[in-house]
């Protein structure tokens, strides 16, 4: 997946609910093209930027590895990033 194509993504499953594979709800959002997300328990949005988004993408490219902790020295938004980017494979 590229940055672009997660770009999309988000953009298509923006405000809707989704859950981390731990079951945590939350929503995505698109700020200056780069996603954020929004914990329900929070409602506070939080990213780590674009930069952060790419490198987990291009590990998540090579690995596939569906366990968030595998991304945690990347950002600390992988759970959600994980489940974002398994959203394009339902």
């Amino acid at each position: 997946m590229t940055y672009d194509q997660l770009l999309e993504l988000a953009h298509a499953l923006e405000g809707k609910e989704l859950e981390t594979i731990t079951g945590k709800k939350f929503r995505v959002g698109i700020f200056r093209d780069c996603p954020f997300f929004i914990p329900a328990t929070t409602g506070l949005g939080r990213s780590d930027g674009r930069l952060a988004a790419e490198r987990f993408l291009a590990r998540y490219n090579k690995s596939r590895n569906p366990h968030p902790s595998h991304y945690q020295d990347l950002t600390r938004n992988s759970s959600y990033l994980v489940a974002l980017v398994q959203q394009a494979d339902d």
